[in-house]
């Protein structure tokens, strides 16, 4: 994709515009640990900076509370070498970035938009929480799929109600592809929902493992049944957001 395209999809306001390249060389000194440094090396092809948002360039008020902090939001577009490494990829920019960030990866034909949760530290450091992504699309579909992203139609009573948001609404996208529901979009609670979702996934993965381990058939049925109600509270933590 064209930085210039995305820009004009997603309706960036001029303003806030930087679309310059942001080199490797520029993370590489704040990343501590070599094996990021190697990561970014083999994993990355190249960064972009598509915008910073800001008060003085948006009119939109930044917000800080005793847990959060917005006073900032930039925008970022990343390619890939290697596909299934977005969350990872996320997880570094966020950790060299003081602001919320937004990320579209492409690796391959398809692309996919990051975003995250994150909470104030001391001295206005930010620590990501949760990484949250929208569904896979093919690049065909970019510019139907970032129109309908458009921050203008987002609220913006200050940065981090569009932050979140811009975050709710592909955290709705996501459920819908991956669970086939649909959740109200800007709730403020989509992300919490998702993180739901994601505890008890991974508990029926786990469960489902010992299942496969387990030999002895009265326990092998105890389990089954700890399994189903796990598959239940799934199915029912989805269906009451629908």
């Amino acid at each position: 994709m064209e930085t210039k395209d995305i820009i004009k999809w997603w309706d960036l306001p001029q303003a806030t515009v930087i679309n310059r390249n942001f080199p490797k060389v520029k993370i590489t000194p704040q990343l501590k640990k070599a094996k990021d440094k190697q990561f970014l090396v083999d994993m990355v092809q190249s960064i972009y900076m598509l915008a910073d948002f800001k008060t003085d360039n948006t009119n939109i008020p930044s917000y800080e509370s005793n847990e959060e902090l917005y006073q900032e939001l930039w925008f970022f577009y990343v390619k890939s070498k290697y596909d299934n490494e977005g969350e990872a990829i996320y997880r570094l920019l966020a950790s060299v970035v003081p602001y919320p960030i937004v990320v579209l990866l492409e690796q391959d034909q398809v692309f996919v938009i990051y975003l995250g949760r994150f909470e104030k530290l001391a001295k206005g450091y930010l620590k990501l929480l949760s990484v949250y992504e929208s569904p896979c699309y093919q690049l065909e579909k970019a510019e139907q799929v970032l129109n309908s992203l458009s921050l203008a139609d987002l609220p913006q009573q200050n940065m981090k109600v569009l932050y979140d948001s811009l975050r709710d609404k592909i955290v709705n996208q996501y459920v819908k592809v991956d669970y086939h529901a649909d959740i109200n979009v800007m709730t403020g609670y989509n992300s919490e929902l998702l993180d739901q979702v994601r505890i008890l996934e991974k508990q029926i993965t786990a469960l489902r493992n010992k299942i496969k381990r387990e030999t002895q058939l009265n326990r092998k049925v105890e389990m089954q049944m700890e399994l189903k109600k796990l598959k239940d509270q799934l199915n029912e933590l989805i269906e009451n957001k629908s």
